[in-house]
């Protein structure tokens, strides 16, 4: 992966729009969770695994990256399983 900040759930790129940011509780914002996993203090799917996440992950390289299954499930493996979230 790149050096860009990323989400520590699901890998988006986390630019300096703050609406990609997660919150936390008292709405400020949380540098390490997009808005889409992280809202309000908690994740947004409490009850996803990490195979979930890499299927949604291949779902979205294939659909809008034009990437094989074969290719998305290689990434996906690959950049998923280090993110914070999903480090054992």
């Amino acid at each position: 992966m790149d050096e860009e900040p990323r989400c520590q759930s699901c890998g988006m790129p986390l630019t300096d729009d703050p609406d990609n940011y997660g919150t936390y509780v008292d709405g400020t914002r949380n540098d390490e969770y997009c808005a889409f996993c992280y809202e309000s203090g908690a994740f947004t799917m409490p009850d996803l695994d990490v195979e979930d996440m890499i299927g949604m992950s291949i779902d979205h390289m294939t659909t809008h990256l034009a990437l094989s299954t074969d290719e998305a499930e290689a990434a996906a493996r690959e950049s998923i399983t280090t993110l914070k979230r999903w480090r054992s």
